[in-house]
């Protein structure tokens, strides 16, 4: 089932690659990884020999011939010359080409100094000296190979197309290989994030997969959160705008309160409440209806000694009511769920509270001109109003067609006419008459 090529190429190394299988489905096996050898390279390049006490002064002087290679010396000891001192001299290793040496800025500095003079040093590379880019480019029959990806603590994150599956194998053993021990376990995505719950299926493709292999421990913005990755949301590339709305919301006003409806692990109402970093005060009551994420709320929430934050385990819809039931004057509403947040904006109809607070709604649109006013447009149909001052903030390129925005706006006035709407009763959302009562039991 497994087929290689092995070729000489023009340059006299040889490519070694995986063949594409003629059956999709087939995956191929780490044990079929080539010998490391075929990255074991030699290649001599054009050197000079300078006094030690010029070497600033002439990397300086010659940046645009001197080798310039990740993870490669271009300035080296002296070793094997002809010198009686070689301690006080170094070999400065110079671009690739025979013709290097008649490089203008080269030939005027052997004239000008009778210490200077040419020499020759040998470069080796192993598999080590590889980036993830270039063993995959050297292994698999693609043009464009996957060497980014995301990091969630100790995980590496990846959403392979579907032509890369038959490799996903070995496209996790060397990001592995090439980012440990930093990355223990590599993950690659096998399907859609769920709207519910905001988790989605995985594989482990890469490096460990024992025992409590997604329990993640990772920083953001001087707060610790713990969290399971197979159950609960997490992208590290949100922090900048965890960081922009905290702030955003820390400059607000001292003490004011904040509901965060579709609060996840914590990423927004952790470090508004952190001991060390709530000087101000405020007050967090932070939901989400994935008892997972409810869980590391908690457990983020007593790590950080966090003060003032209340948390909860119910729909978004239900929340919103049981604030308004509770007399919880609340100054801002994050609604971080892009999917569907500005779908339960219809929560605020007949809004009752005294504070009309300032609501933030994160959500998905397309690139085209159109596409703030779609968002906008999107919040005004669920909330049965229209919106005035209106801030839209572009929070991430998604993908190609899809970005991710932050509609921001204070709730008219005219929301409060609108007729309230009822909230069916199961086991995670509960009607008008039962809300209070429930929430005072789940409360933390």
């Amino acid at each position: 089932l497994v087929s290689f090529n092995l070729e000489m190429m023009s340059n006299n190394t040889k490519n070694f690659y995986f063949s594409i299988p003629s059956d999709q489905s087939f995956v191929y096996p780490t044990s079929n990884f080539p010998p490391l050898s075929i990255f074991e390279s030699e290649v001599e390049h054009s050197a000079l020999i300078i006094p030690a006490k010029r070497t600033t002064e002439l990397r300086k002087d010659l940046k645009d011939v001197i080798l310039n290679r990740p993870k490669t010396k271009s300035i080296n000891q002296v070793e094997d010359e002809d010198i009686d001192d070689p301690s006080a001299y170094r070999k400065l290793v110079l671009n690739s080409g025979s013709d290097v040496l008649e490089h203008s800025s080269i030939v005027e500095l052997l004239k000008s100094d009778s210490q200077i003079r040419t020499s020759t040093h040998t470069i080796k590379t192993s598999y080590s000296d590889w980036t993830v880019e270039k063993v995959l480019r050297r292994l698999l029959p693609f043009k464009e190979t996957p060497s980014s990806f995301e990091t969630v603590g100790h995980i590496a994150h990846v959403n392979l197309r579907d032509e890369l599956l038959p490799f996903q194998l070995i496209i996790g053993k060397v990001i592995h290989d090439k980012n440990q021990p930093r990355i223990k376990t590599v993950v690659n995505k096998t399907g859609r994030i769920d709207n519910n719950y905001r988790t989605f299926g995985m594989t482990v493709i890469g490096g460990s997969s024992e025992g409590n292999w997604s329990n993640v421990r990772l920083k953001e913005e001087g707060c610790q959160f713990d969290l399971d990755f197979r159950k609960v949301y997490w992208n590290s590339r949100l922090a900048g705008e965890h960081r922009r709305l905290v702030q955003l919301i820390q400059h607000d006003s001292p003490g004011c309160i904040v509901a965060d409806i579709m609060a996840g692990v914590g990423p927004f109402a952790i470090p508004l409440t952190a001991a060390k970093f709530n000087t101000t005060n405020i007050v967090v009551h932070a939901n989400d209806l994935n008892p997972s994420s409810h869980k590391h709320l908690n457990i983020n929430r007593k790590k950080n000694k966090c003060k003032n934050l209340h948390t909860y385990n119910i729909d978004g819809r239900a929340f919103v009511h049981h604030l308004q039931y509770q007399n919880v004057e609340f100054d801002h509403a994050i609604m971080n769920l892009p999917a569907s947040a500005p779908e339960f904006l219809d929560a605020f109809r007949g809004f009752k509270g005294k504070t009309l607070p300032k609501i933030h709604v994160h959500c998905f649109t397309g690139k085209d001109d159109d596409a703030k006013k779609t968002a906008v447009a999107r919040c005004e149909k669920a909330l049965g109003c229209n919106l005035s001052n209106v801030s839209v903030h572009l929070v991430r390129d998604v993908a190609p067609k899809k970005n991710m925005l932050c509609v921001s706006f204070t709730l008219p006035e005219s929301a409060r006419s609108l007729a309230k709407i009822s909230i069916p009763v199961n086991e995670y959302s509960l009607d008008d008459g039962e809300c209070e009562r429930a929430c005072k039991k789940i409360k933390s």
